[in-house]
Parts: structure tokens; C-alpha cells; sequence
């Protein structure tokens, strides 16, 4: 009698159970041992990092870039070389390589820097909001674990208990069983996956405290703003080029950005670029392929650039510091590659504001894959005055 048999027979019934259902993982996810493992990745998540800031219509967002489990599987893939610059630029210093990060003294003279200070303050700084980048990945690959694991485990758990005791269940009720559990489980899990990405997103925004604005109105040709762009340009054009376009450049610019960091407000380690660039950046040009941070004021204390992954070099600010540093100094830049001339993220280039002590004043143009258009980038008419 089949009562018989689970009752009696449970170790054997159970074997064929698991048999039955070893072909159903199979078939639906391919593998085996994508089912026995996915359930310990799972639990292997790191917290997000952030990514910096983007703008909208003359405010911004700061954007945090997802450090999930699969953040590991960018790493392994080589990257690939940088977008080119105009390496005869005046001033230019490469103070690291692999990745490349380069300062370039004087890269703006102090009026402009001053200038640039007060056209922000003008326009009104306002806290910096906060998005959380690479969300889209980061669900997509959490479902697809859960999917792959816990969420079928639990439905093959659930229906061996639904049909144990039974006198008539047969293999396909285990079949049946596990399928309409595991699309309840999966709907579940799938809604709580969706409520703890906007729970990390929530927590991310403590991570950035600073002010900031944008600025894009470049018509004058005397203004600070205008001598940023156009010495971006330049550094950025084809150095093979016998007279490069300035315009085309600096359409790939999102519009400066300038941020004001008063006693004690920091950026967390973060990165510029973005995974999931292609979905979540394709309104403003697509993947970040270059940062260009001028440092607007001699900041004594505090205030450092400091990039996490890369040891100290003889160009590092502090003597006691174990990894890279830049000093901030007036009208000094900081240039440094997100991501490979592909688009591909670099990991190696995370970096953090460290704690401000003295005020701090930067300007930042981020150079992007594609044209920026507005309100992110600069309008035709801003453009075609270059």
C-alpha cells in the first residue's frame, strides 16, 4: 500500500524522491551543482560601495555603485586600456600606474578657481541627494541566486512534506507540488529582494554629507566655468589630431559639477563608474570613461583624496599613509579612469574624500562614453561656442 510505503518504506520513497527531482533541477536550471552551490553565495553578499555624484537640472544625486557578488567576476576580467589624452598637456604628472592617475599642476589659475566658487555660490548649494547605481544588477543577480537555491530548496522541502503522508501521491504530485510552491516562493522572495535593495539604498545616504550645484552656462569667455571646459577639452582631445574639435569633446562632458566640503563632511569610498552603465547611465552618455577633479582651494587639513586600493607611492600627501593620496592645492586636477576605454569597470580606481577639516572646494567633469545630452550635459548652443 503506498501508506505503506512512506510510512514504512520512508527511506527508500525519499530516494526516489530525490531522484525525481534531481532531473527536475536539471532541467530548469541546468546544473546540479549550480543548485548545490548558489545557496552559499547567497550569504556572501558585501555591502554596497558608492559611486559619485550625477546631476539633474542644476541639482545632483550622488550615486552608489553595487559591490555585489558578482563584482568579483568584473575583476577577473582584464582591463582593458584607457581612453587616450593629450599627453603633452601642460603640467601633467603620472603619479601612479596601472591604473593610471595623474595630477596636473596649474591646471587652472587661482582667478578661475575663485571664480568657479562664487558662480556656485550664486547658483546656491544644495545637499547632495543619493541614488543607489547599480540596483538593476544587483536584483538581477540576487533573484537569479535565490532562484537557483534557496527558493528551490524550499519548494522541494515544502512538497515532500505536502505529500509524505499521503496514500495516493504519486511522482508527479511531487512534480506539481514543487513547481506551484516554488512560483509562491519565488514571487515572495522576489518582493523581498525588491524591499531590501531600497533598504540598502536608504542606508547609503549617510555616506555623503557634502553641498554641491552645477554649472553650464559657459558663454562667458572670461568666466572660470568656460577655462575649466575648454582645458578639459583640450586634455581630452586626439593628441594625434592637428586641430582637434573642442566642441565634440566637451560633448561627451557631463556639465561641471562643484562641491563644498565644510568641517567634517566626507565621501565614502566609491567608485565613478557604473555596472549596469548601458541600463541605468544610457540617458547620460553611458559608462564613465574618465574623472577630471580640480582642487579650487589650498585645503592644510583634512580634505585628502585617498584611493583605498592602490599602496603609496613617493607622490602620496602623507608620509604615514598606506595607500595613494592627493593633496588638495588650489588650482591643481586630478585625472584618473574609472573604467577602460570599452567601458569595462575598474575597481582598482575606488577612492573616498577623507574628512574635511579645512573647507574644501572642488570641480568635477566626468568624460563619458557617448554625448551627455541635457540637462546632464551642455546644450548645442553652450557648445557651439567653443
Amino acid at each position: 500500500m503506498r501508506k505503506a510505503v512512506f510510512a514504512s518504506g520512508r527511506h527508500g520513497s525519499f530516494l526516489k524522491f530525490l531522484l525525481a527531482e534531481i532531473v527536475i533541477i536539471t532541467f530548469f536550471f541546468g546544473s546540479l551543482e549550480a543548485f548545490l552551490v548558489e545557496p552559499t553565495r547567497i550569504w556572501k553578499l558585501p555591502k554596497p560601495s558608492q559611486r559619485s555624484t550625477h546631476h539633474h537640472s542644476g541639482s545632483q544625486k550622488i550615486i552608489y555603485a553595487s559591490s555585489s557578488a558578482l563584482l568579483s567576476s568584473w575583476s577577473t576580467l582584464a582591463v582593458g586600456p584607457r581612453i587616450l589624452i593629450n599627453e603633452r598637456f601642460p603640467g601633467l604628472e603620472l603619479v601612479y600606474s596601472n591604473p593610471d592617475v595623474f595630477i596636473i599642476r596649474n591646471f587652472l589659475d587661482d582667478d578661475a578657481c575663485r571664480d568657479i566658487i562664487e558662480a556656485a555660490k550664486m547658483k546656491k548649494m544644495e545637499p547632495s541627494p543619493v541614488a543607489y547605481a547599480g540596483w538593476t544588477q544587483d536584483i538581477k543577480e540576487l533573484v537569479e541566486l535565490a532562484a537557483k537555491g534557496p527558493v528551490a530548496w524550499l519548494a522541494l522541502l515544502a512538497a515532500w512534506f505536502q505529500i509524505k503522508d499521503s496514500n495516493d501521491a504519486s511522482q508527479m504530485d511531487l512534480v506539481v507540488h514543487s513547481l506551484q510552491n516554488y512560483a509562491v516562493i519565488f514571487v515572495v522572495v522576489t518582493a523581498l529582494i525588491a524591499a531590501f535593495t531600497l533598504f540598502r539604498a536608504e542606508g547609503l545616504k549617510s555616506l555623503r554629507t557634502s553641498t554641491s550645484t552645477t554649472l553650464d552656462d559657459i558663454s562667458d569667455a572670461s568666466s572660470g566655468t568656460r577655462k575649466f571646459v575648454v582645458n578639459a577639452s583640450k586634455l581630452f582631445s586626439d593628441p594625434a589630431a592637428k586641430h582637434p574639435s573642442l566642441s565634440t569633446e566637451a560633448a561627451l562632458f557631463e556639465a561641471p559639477t562643484v562641491i563644498r566640503y565644510e568641517a567634517d563632511q566626507v565621501l565614502a569610498p566609491h567608485f565613478d563608474a557604473n555596472r549596469s552603465a548601458e541600463t541605468e547611465d544610457a540617458n547620460r552618455g553611458g559608462q564613465t570613461l574618465a574623472t577630471l577633479i580640480v582642487y579650487l582651494n589650498d585645503v592644510n587639513k583634512g580634505g585628502l583624496t585617498r584611493f583605498g586600493r592602490l599602496l603609496a607611492t613617493n607622490n602620496a600627501a602623507d608620509s604615514n599613509e598606506n595607500y595613494l593620496t592627493i593633496q588638495p592645492k588650489m588650482g591643481d586636477a586630478l585625472l584618473f579612469f574609472p573604467a577602460d576605454a570599452n567601458g569595462r569597470f575598474d575597481e582598482r580606481t575606488e577612492h573616498e574624500g577623507c574628512p574635511a577639516i579645512d573647507e574644501k572646494w572642488i570641480a568635477r567633469i566626468w568624460r563619458h562614453q557617448n554625448r551627455v545630452p541635457p540637462p546632464f550635459g551642455l546644450s548645442e548652443n553652450a557648445l557651439s561656442t567653443l
